[in-house]
Parts: C-alpha cells; sequence; structure tokens
C-alpha cells in the first residue's frame, strides 16, 4: 500500500463502492461521485466499516503482482524477454475517469475514421486526453503507467501510437465513428468556404441532408411509415429528425425500447448524412471538420458539380496536407518526455490512416514500427516482410485481425495474389490455408532484418493440422469494430499437451535458431 498508494488507494476504493452501488458509473453512486482523497483515505482506518473490503481488492493486487513477477522471473530465467501493452485509452467508467476526471475529455469519445476494419469507422466510447492538463506536469500520469509495466517488461507496444500525434474524436451523440474528426487539427472556417466561392449555410452543410428522394430510396415502400414516426418537414421542403431520433445516440437508445422492421443501420446513415462536423472552440466560435468520405453521401450527390470540384479539393487538403506539420510538433511534445522515462524497448503500433509524419517521429525516436502483412501503409495489395529494415516488428496477424486461415477465406481474388505472387506458387490457391503455407508464411517474416517477428499462437498452431482448431472461426481474439470487448478467444488445447508435442516443439525451436532470432 505504501509503495503503491498512487494509485492502489483509489483503486481499492472504486472497486468497494462499484460492488456496493452495483455499478462502476460513478455519477449513479449515492455516494463518492467525485473522488476526494481525503475521504478516501478514512477507508483504509482499521475502524472503518469498509476497512476490509478496500484490504480484500489491495491484497488481490499484491498477489497479482506477486504471481506476475515470479512468470517474470521463470522466462527471464531461461532467457526471454517480455513485452507488454499500453493501451492508448481507458474506459469511460474506470477509476482513472473517477480520480482524476480533469485529464480526460469526458464529453467526447475516443475511436478511428473508415478503415479496413470498418466502413463506419470505430466508437471506441473511451474519453479523450486532456494533453494540455497533462503537459502542465510533465505528463506525469503518463509517467506512472510507464513505471509500472517497466516493473514486468522489458519492451513495450503503444497501442495506437497515432493518439499521440491526433486522436479520433467524437461527440458524445454520436455512434458511429463516421461522424468523427481529427483532434487536434487545423479545421475549415467560414472565411475560408467562402474564400472558395461556396455559400456556407450551417443547417445544409452540418446537418443531416434528407429530401423526399432520399427516403424513398433508403428504405422503398415502408418510406410513408418512416416519415411519418422518425420526421418532421420543414418550411423548405426538406425533412428533419423528429427532437426524440435527432443524433445517433437518441436512435439507438429508441431501437434498445422498440424493435420496427426497418433497420436501424438505415436511420443511423441518414443521421450521418452530413458534409461537416461542427467544433465549438473555446472562443465559443464554431470551426468545421469535413465528414471522412464526404463524398460519398447522398448531401454531397446533391450539391451541384462545381460545388462538389471545391469541395473535394477542400477535403484533400483537410486529411493529406495541412494537418502533418501539427502533429509532428504535437508527438514531438509528448513522446520525447515519455520515452526518456523508461528503459523499456518501445514499439508503437501506427497502423490505420498513417500521416506521413508518423513514420519520421518514429525514426528520429527510435520507436520501432509494426508491419503486418495484410495492412500495408503503402498502396500495394500486401506487404513483402523481406523489405522490413531492422526498425520493424514484423508479424502475420494481430490480436485485431482475423488469423491467417479466416484472412485466407475473406477475398479469394487476393488470396490467389497472395499465393501467386508473394509465396511464388503455381496454379489454383488451395480452398483453406494448408499448413505447409502457414509455415512458408511464417518462415518469411522469422527470416528478415527486422529486429522483432512475434506471432498470435494460433498461426504456430496452424502450422501443423493436428493441433489447429477445428473450427477457424473460434480462434479470433478482437473485432475493433465492435463495442463492447470482443476479446473471448480461448485456446483449444492445454499447456501440459502442448509441452509434450516434441516434433511441433522442436520445428518451432529450429525456425527461430535458424533465423538468428534465439
Amino acid at each position: 500500500l505504501k509503495e503503491n498508494k498512487d494509485w492502489l488507494l483509489p483503486y481499492a476504493a472504486f472497486c468497494v463502492l462499484r460492488d456496493k452501488y452495483k455499478t462502476p458509473n460513478f455519477n449513479n453512486w449515492k455516494t463518492h461521485k467525485r473522488y476526494v482523497a481525503g475521504k478516501i483515505a478514512t477507508m483504509f482506518d482499521a475502524k472503518h466499516k469498509d476497512y476490509s473490503a478496500v484490504m480484500m481488492h489491495a491484497w488481490v493486487q499484491y498477489q497479482l503482482h506477486l504471481q506476475l513477477t515470479e512468470a517474470i522471473d521463470y522466462a527471464h530465467n531461461l532467457g526471454i524477454s517480455l513485452k507488454g501493452d499500453l493501451p492508448i485509452g481507458i474506459y469511460r467508467y474506470s477509476v482513472e475517469a473517477w480520480a482524476e476526471p480533469e485529464l480526460f475529455g469526458m464529453d467526447f469519445q475516443a475511436g478511428a475514421p473508415p478503415d479496413q476494419f470498418s466502413d463506419l469507422g470505430q466508437n471506441w466510447e473511451f474519453p479523450t486526453y486532456n494533453w494540455e492538463v497533462m503537459k502542465a506536469d510533465g505528463y506525469n500520469w503518463w509517467k506512472k503507467r510507464f513505471a509500472v509495466l517497466e516493473r514486468y517488461f522489458d519492451a513495450m507496444r503503444i497501442d495506437h501510437i497515432l493518439g499521440f500525434f491526433r486522436i479520433w474524436r467524437m461527440p458524445i451523440d454520436a455512434t458511429q465513428g463516421v461522424l468523427g474528426y481529427f483532434y487536434p487539427a487545423i479545421p475549415v472556417t467560414r472565411e475560408e468556404l467562402h474564400a472558395n466561392h461556396i455559400d456556407f449555410n450551417e443547417d445544409r452543410f452540418c446537418k443531416p441532408f434528407i429530401n423526399d428522394s432520399i427516403i424513398h430510396h433508403t428504405f422503398g415502400e415502408e418510406a410513408d411509415v418512416v416519415k411519418a414516426h422518425f420526421f418532421e418537414l420543414n418550411s423548405n421542403g426538406l425533412y428533419k429528425f423528429k427532437p426524440e431520433f435527432d443524433t445517433q445516440r437518441k436512435l439507438s437508445d429508441s431501437f434498445k425500447k422498440q424493435s420496427w422492421d426497418w433497420k436501424e443501420e438505415k436511420l443511423l446513415s441518414l443521421a450521418a448524412n452530413v458534409l461537416f462536423i461542427i467544433e465549438t472552440t473555446q472562443d465559443g466560435d464554431n470551426v468545421y471538420h469535413p465528414r471522412f468520405n464526404m463524398e460519398k453521401t447522398l448531401s454531397f450527390a446533391n450539391l451541384p458539380e462545381w460545388e462538389r470540384v471545391k469541395l473535394a479539393e477542400i477535403y484533400n487538403d483537410y486529411f493529406f496536407v495541412r494537418q502533418d506539420d501539427l502533429w509532428y510538433e504535437k508527438a514531438m511534445e509528448k513522446l520525447p518526455a515519455l520515452l526518456t522515462s523508461t528503459k523499456m524497448l518501445i514499439c508503437g503500433e501506427d497502423l490505420g490512416l498513417v500521416p506521413d509524419s508518423v513514420p519520421v517521429v518514429m525514426d528520429q525516436l527510435a520507436i520501432t514500427a509494426l508491419k503486418v502483412q495484410r495492412m500495408p501503409s503503402e498502396n500495394i495489395p500486401f506487404y513483402d516482410p523481406k523489405n522490413a529494415s531492422y526498425m520493424n516488428v514484423v508479424t502475420a496477424s494481430s490480436h485485431d485481425s482475423s488469423t491467417l486461415r479466416q484472412w485466407w477465406h475473406e477475398d479469394r481474388e487476393m488470396t490467389q495474389q497472395y499465393f501467386n505472387q508473394q509465396l511464388k506458387q503455381y496454379g489454383t490457391a488451395p480452398w483453406d490455408l494448408l499448413p505447409d503455407f502457414s509455415e512458408m508464411i511464417m518462415k518469411q517474416h522469422l527470416y528478415t532484418d527486422a529486429m522483432l517477428a512475434i506471432f498470435p499462437i494460433q498461426e504456430f498452431l496452424a502450422t501443423d493440422h493436428r493441433l489447429m482448431n477445428e473450427n477457424m472461426d473460434d480462434e479470433r481474439i478482437n473485432v475493433p469494430a465492435i463495442f463492447p470487448h470482443y476479446w473471448r478467444y480461448r485456446m483449444h488445447l492445454k499447456l501440459e499437451d502442448l509441452k509434450t508435442e516434441t516434433a511441433f516443439n522442436q520445428k518451432i525451436s529450429d525456425w527461430v535458431k535458424d533465423s538468428g532470432r534465439k
């Protein structure tokens, strides 16, 4: 308790209050809705009625520390290094948000723009960070996280390192990532729009554009029923959602209470039929961020051609030109201060829509980058691991992706191209990924210049038909576009049984030694 009081006292108290009020949402607690250190400290007085409960939670944390330390020591004695993980976000109703709410943007949600995981983007629903507040004390909150991880790990993977450059931020009333925008970012202003001869009208550009044609196109024969239930007609002949349905959050909540024949996704799509997202600055002024994939919206399609051309130019400038210097500056404010606080090797998960400043910063700060073969940052179908330089981590799959065996079935045209070009095989690709080809993929990653080659255990098992799971879909770890958390993978083999697989284990051992990764 004495050595870990900064985090352990609030954590143990949080657990007791969470269990007492049967919810982690501290806004709904009868007492201690706001964290006050002095009041929490009294719970650790032996005479306090909650003393036994808080001490039990502290004791459990101590036992976990002992167990993890024992496992770490065991691995280190075998000459094995261990890499931990630093999640980019926190849960909205966590002890961190309760104890230090000033560090977080509780009125916003973080996520990701549309990508290979989701056409609608991702909404992780955790709050954003108040970086200016964190900067004021030298990012002490982050340094304390690093220090705890350093007790156990030799290397650390920073999840979504792009979040240190900028985060994808959504208003709290959105449910889909597509209604987000980069923060910080240089926004679009009314002056810029007017300079491009665009007669900017906030209602037309920032609210869902819905007319009779769009409703009938979306709902067909059910259009009149939908209009009557969800919409009001404006004086200009356009429709707007009724007040009880005028955000994605309200729509989603309404579908939890009542089911209709038409699909929720169609209404959510209409709620996202906007061209710009509004950001209100600290000065109270409105600035604007182009909606991702603006040109694919029905709102965009209903503009005259000259206006579409002008907006496309602004869109491309916003996403691909104007932000890079700002994001470089923001990353170099934070990351050097954090990296100098630890001896761990730092690996950055740099997948997604990667701005040009990211590899520059990572090279300058000697942060190893992640190369997932099927998620290349370049405009190529797949990444060839032989091109990886030393400051890289190569892998065939990640915890957020499908396994190799699943990926083999996702796009048969891509699979065929991969089979012929990357694996250098003739003819038609087999229907299933065979163990021999799994082994070939593993070796192509191991025998490279990359500092590290790390794989999910499922990919090792895929090299042996006796050990792979018969149901490949049971091997998926996470689908990042699904909230709440999807993590549910359990290995179908017992470790005790896997240890007896002498030939399999020797095969893996030989790969590691022969590739110089011992």
